[in-house]
């Protein structure tokens, strides 16, 4: 039996006696005191899976975030080529527009110098055709007058009533025919064009007038072109404005 009479037998007697140890430890510290050593080693074994868990998930989240950024490297470059295929369309559009404007534009004078060119062959229609169109007429041709004596017949009205313009027009009458009916003096105010509107109608009838009032001999009105609006129908039906058509093949290259 040990006998303890100092501290020094006690702490002897706690070291040669190990259960005495562990149940003085247990009566000083506690039981939980004495379960922490275990539980800190629990803790840090779950620290260490967990580290060892989010080791490998940043590695995956690395090697996620790397192919992401691959991708978005790709996408960048795929839309900077979209980028540039589309400005290379602008550019391409912007040159067809420029190019269909040039081409409309030299149409535009194509047909404008076209129109011009089929007014001046209706014109010589008329002109030549004259006597035969007098004849349709019911009347005899005569002549047909000048340029020069349709300006003295403006100029004689200079001053009065009628505008500068509406003489201007009348001395470059298309045609101006001298003719007959039973024996009396007859004109005729032709205008040519290759498809006649009421323009020419209006220049036509206006003109008629103008060589009544200027002479006092009775005038009427002619249109001579290959095609007519249909507004004229009114006028050319009922005989107000004579129509006399040229075939079509006068316009043809022999």
């Amino acid at each position: 039996m040990t006998t303890i009479n100092s501290q020094e037998d006690f702490l002897r007697a706690l070291s040669e006696n190990p259960e005495w140890r562990a149940a003085v430890r247990a009566q000083i510290v506690g039981e939980e005191l004495l379960q922490l050593p275990a539980r800190f080693d629990a803790f840090v074994e779950r620290m260490d899976t967990f580290i060892e868990e989010q080791k490998q998930f940043n590695a995956r989240l690395t090697t996620s975030v790397e192919k992401l950024t691959a991708s978005v490297e790709q996408l960048t470059a795929t839309v900077a080529k979209l980028t540039a295929t589309v400005d290379e369309i602008k550019a391409f559009v912007k040159e067809q527009k420029e190019l269909n404007e040039r081409i409309i534009h030299r149409l535009d004078r194509i047909n404008d110098d076209s129109s011009i060119f089929k007014g001046w062959l209706s014109r010589l229609g008329a002109i030549d055709d004259a006597p035969g169109m007098t004849l349709d007429m019911g009347m005899e041709y005569v002549r047909t007058l000048t340029k020069g004596e349709l300006a003295q017949m403006a100029q004689r009205a200079a001053g009065g009533d009628i505008s500068t313009d509406d003489l201007r027009s009348f001395r470059n009458a298309d045609v101006v025919i001298e003719a007959t009916l039973g024996g009396n003096p007859q004109y005729i105010a032709v205008e040519a064009s290759y498809t006649a509107d009421r323009r020419d109608t209006d220049r036509a009838l206006r003109n008629a007038g103008f060589l009544t009032r200027f002479t006092g001999v009775p005038a009427h009105a002619a249109v001579v072109s290959v095609r007519n609006d249909r507004d004229l129908d009114p006028l050319i039906v009922p005989g107000i404005v004579y129509w006399h058509p040229i075939p079509d093949n006068y316009m043809e290259p022999e």
